[in-house]
């Protein structure tokens, strides 16, 4: 399957998987992988599978053989920026495409990206979404995974950014920005950042929601805040600082953002009505301005769950808001300290990723 059409293509894929723990899911990310390069046209090819050990808690070697992928250890766990840069510095496909190792890529997942790809040559960067049935059953997990479906189907397909859980960029165009930050020593906005400069290099990014992926991860409360502010929001808001401006889309639209104000108005008569018991009138006007400004996302909620299972999202979602809320605030003041030459915990760098331009190969296990 990975070798045996080179003839015929005009497109050739190497698919990076970076890889900590839990080789069940690693096991279904790989078959899912292979089953999509089966789907490939004549026009594209998956040429191989790099998985990269990223200091891994479990060893990857057998599941990784059982699926004809190839194998790169490095010392860490260093992050998926870096474990990312390690398997695309080894690939030698046209496109490299990358994967988390809890995605279970659709089969028709990288036929899809190749025809984006081939039929727009402009195109340097694709990536896509989850898909409507998010594996685990708990019900933060579905909300959550259901909320980025819903994120990615409405945003621009001329994106900004990027998404490294399913997306492709092209091997030239990688190399030629630096890859990934590997100053991001966990999980954050890496790829974000990836997409920023990928367009400030004068490429064109598509995001293409039929391009989809199942997420096998489980949320709690707590990894879901500390997702929003510690990972993503703050990190974020930083970025927009550093490359300038807040694009209207993604999580970040006007309305959003005004979502996000009309929470803490919320809180504000909730904590003011102790005093002036007249606030608590601001309350339900608060209220259901939120669900205006949401409708479409609890429209969407509604039809794939039912309304009471969006009635359930709404108060998690307030909180959302709130989290983004801290995130702005933090974010901005981080960046601020950053600019004056006071270095607080959390900061990102000011300045773009810039990589050594020499890079030493990892040795496979």
């Amino acid at each position: 399957m990975l070798g045996d059409r080179h003839d015929r293509v005009t497109l050739s894929l190497s698919v990076v998987v970076p890889f900590h723990r839990d080789l069940a899911q690693l096991q279904r990310c790989l078959e899912g992988v292979n089953a999509a390069g089966r789907a490939l046209a004549s026009s594209a090819d998956l040429r191989e599978v790099i998985v990269v050990a990223d200091g891994a808690v479990n060893d990857p070697r057998e599941t990784t053989a059982e699926a004809g992928a190839r194998l790169l250890a490095i010392d860490g766990p260093r992050g998926p920026a870096v474990a990312r840069n390690r398997g695309a510095e080894t690939a030698s496909g046209d496109v490299i495409v990358f994967i988390d190792a809890d995605v279970v890529t659709g089969e028709q997942a990288f036929a899809r990206m190749a025809t984006v790809l081939v039929a727009e040559p402009e195109v340097s960067a694709v990536f896509g979404a989850y898909d409507e049935e998010p594996a685990h059953p708990a019900f933060l997990s579905q909300c959550r995974n259901l909320a980025h479906a819903f994120t990615h189907q409405r945003s621009s397909r001329d994106a900004a950014t990027f998404w490294a859980g399913l997306g492709a960029v092209r091997r030239n165009v990688f190399r030629a920005v630096g890859g990934f930050d590997e100053r991001f020593e966990r999980p954050s906005v890496e790829d974000i950042d990836l997409g920023y400069r990928i367009l400030a290099a004068g490429h064109r990014i598509v995001l293409d929601p039929t391009i989809q992926g199942k997420h096998l991860k489980r949320w709690t409360l707590r990894s879901s805040v500390i997702a929003d502010v510690r990972d993503r929001g703050v990190p974020w808001i930083q970025l927009m600082y550093r490359y300038g401006g807040m694009r209207n889309d993604l999580n970040v639209t006007v309305a959003y953002r005004t979502c996000v104000v009309v929470a803490y108005l919320l809180v504000a008569c909730l904590v003011g009505a102790w005093r002036w018991p007249r606030l608590l009138a601001g309350v339900p006007l608060a209220l259901a301005a939120l669900w205006f400004l949401d409708r479409p996302f609890y429209q969407f909620f509604s039809r794939k769950r039912g309304f009471t299972f969006a009635l359930r999202w709404f108060p998690f979602h307030i909180l959302h808001h709130l989290t983004n809320g801290v995130s702005f605030v933090v974010g901005t003041t981080l960046w601020a300290g950053k600019r004056i030459g006071i270095a607080l915990p959390g900061a990102l760098p000011a300045n773009p990723w810039d990589p050594p331009r020499v890079g030493v190969a990892a040795p496979r296990l």
